[in-house]
């Protein structure tokens, strides 16, 4: 699969230009035929247009990011296993940045081909030429760009990463697991243990109650688990994945289980004078919290072809919604069986992460959990959210929602349901037109970042933005009313389901009488 290593933050002019022109480099990019870019006039003065746009942005807003001018990206692919040609590689660097920053930011790519993985390099703006904001650069970002690249890289014909035989369906990845127990337990057994020690000599009592014997006596820590067919003592190194393993030796934190780093973690807990568990209660808590495990992992659900997108050879895309928004999540062959019907047994974890793709906007992708999932194929609600409705016991929600139904004059259940429709309704008109008016401010934006002493067009600018503000203010409160409307739908929808016994039970009452 397609390879996206950590991005590069430029954070000067001086190191802007030098990229620009590195990634360039007629003799990388055969003579710049491979090179595009996007609200950029001339390619090799990006930089300069960049800083341009960035000035505009203090004068628009007032406000600006001074650290981060732009972010350097790299996206390198196997065209002799893959068989895409530069071109193909070229036009997947397009589309990926194109739904990672929503067009809403200037780039330059370049495929460079002088060597045996082709590669694309990207360089973006950090300062929209749209609504002049930051690019947010989030926890979760990276993680969402790795997974937008490899499903459009999929869709060009990309090849998968090739995986152990295991990891080919759920079946034999589960006779994997219970022919193979030992490590996975031992650890759980460890990182439960580091959230509740204070020192080392705490670690090692604590670690007997729960069957792990502990030697630290040498260069690696070793473990065993006393209360299993373990034959051999088990290092810490090969307890971390073969990525960390790559990297221990310059980076010697990610032996997450060497004393070393159980010492640190020991220190945190007692610097945040964290509670932690006394040795009696260990075993205790460790077994309340493998039961909880066991109660909310693997739970099987059946799901209908129609709620697939895309399927591979070892992997599906299935269509969800994160709040009133479509997009994909991905399943590898782990997590799933095709059966003979035609429909598919997913069996997922609760509190397994999963990679929300918005198709609409990839900017807006985020996180969604296995129990969010499981809820909404399943048909246990409707919408992603409607799990936590306990929030309509709250005072205020149920003031936001009496207010909702005054606000539109809402009396009766049938006008309460043309309420949601009118909702998704509006929310699709407002977002049409956001991106009419962010495509007429990208084109003003290219006029007055040349001339930014031209006031007649820097006051247009300046009033197209006033009114993207407007619209954005109308999205979000049509959004605020979306949830409320899916919490007063799931709380009535409760509230029939109640009734129902009791009136299943009058009847059959009368009956008798």
């Amino acid at each position: 699969m397609v390879v996206v290593p950590k991005p590069k933050q430029i954070k000067s002019e001086k190191h802007l230009h030098k990229s620009v022109q590195y990634i360039l480099n007629p003799q990388k990019t055969n003579e710049q035929v491979l090179v595009g870019g996007y609200h950029i006039n001339n390619l090799n003065f990006a930089d300069v247009e960049m800083n341009y746009t960035k000035i505009l942005a203090r004068q628009m807003v007032g406000r600006q990011n001074k650290q981060v001018m732009a972010h350097h990206l790299v996206q390198s692919f196997r065209p002799e296993e893959d068989g895409l040609s530069p071109e193909e590689i070229h036009q997947i660097g397009i589309e990926w940045i194109n739904q990672l920053t929503g067009g809403k930011h200037e780039y330059i790519i370049a495929t460079h081909i002088d060597k045996k993985h082709i590669h694309n390099h990207i360089i973006f703006n950090a300062t929209s030429d749209v609504d002049f904001k930051n690019f947010r650069w989030k926890k979760d970002t990276l993680q969402i760009a790795r997974e937008l690249s490899d499903k459009i890289s999929l869709e060009h014909g990309a090849l998968q990463e090739k995986v152990k035989p295991y990891s080919n369906n759920h079946r034999s990845y589960q006779t994997y697991l219970s022919e193979n127990p030992i490590r996975p337990e031992l650890r759980q057994r460890l990182l439960f243990l580091m959230k509740h020690t204070i020192s080392v000599e705490n670690f090692v009592n604590k670690a007997r109650a729960l069957n792990v014997a502990v030697d630290f006596s040498k260069k690696y820590a070793t473990y065993q688990l006393l209360d299993k067919n373990q034959k051999a003592v088990i290092r810490d190194s090969s307890l971390i994945s073969k990525a960390d393993q790559k990297k221990m030796e310059a980076h010697p934190e990610k032996r997450i289980f060497s004393l070393e780093q159980i010492k640190n973690r020991c220190e945190q807990n007692k610097a945040a004078h964290k509670i932690v568990l006394s040795e009696k209660e260990c075993l205790a808590e460790y077994e309340k919290q493998q039961k909880w495990f066991s109660e909310n992992t693997n739970i099987e659900l059946t799901i209908e072809p129609w709620q697939i997108e895309k399927e591979t050879a070892r992997e599906i895309f299935i269509r969800v919604q994160a709040g009133h928004r479509d997009g994909t999540i991905r399943c590898d062959a782990r997590q799933f069986e095709k059966a003979e019907d035609g429909t598919y047994r997913l069996y997922l974890n609760t509190f397994s992460k999963f990679i929300f793709l918005d198709e609409r906007d990839a900017a807006k992708s985020s996180i969604l959990y296995g129990g969010q999932i499981i809820a909404q194929l399943s048909n246990e609600n409707t919408q992603v959210p409607l799990r936590n409705n306990q929030a309509m016991t709250n005072v205020h929600t149920l003031f936001d929602a009496m207010n909702l139904l005054s606000r539109h004059g809402i009396t009766g259940q049938n006008s309460f349901k043309h309420l949601g429709e009118d909702f998704i309704s509006e929310m699709q008109k407002v977002e049409q037109a956001l991106d009419e008016l962010n495509e007429k401010i990208a084109r003003q934006t290219a006029v007055v970042k040349f001339d930014q002493h031209n006031l007649r067009e820097l006051s247009q600018l300046k009033n197209l933005q006033v009114e993207r503000k407007e619209l954005e203010q109308s999205y979000q409160q049509i959004t605020r009313d979306l949830e409320i409307y899916d919490k007063l739908e799931a709380f009535n929808q409760k509230n029939i389901q109640v009734q129902q016994p009791k009136n299943n039970q009058e009847d059959r009452t009368n009956v008798k009488r």
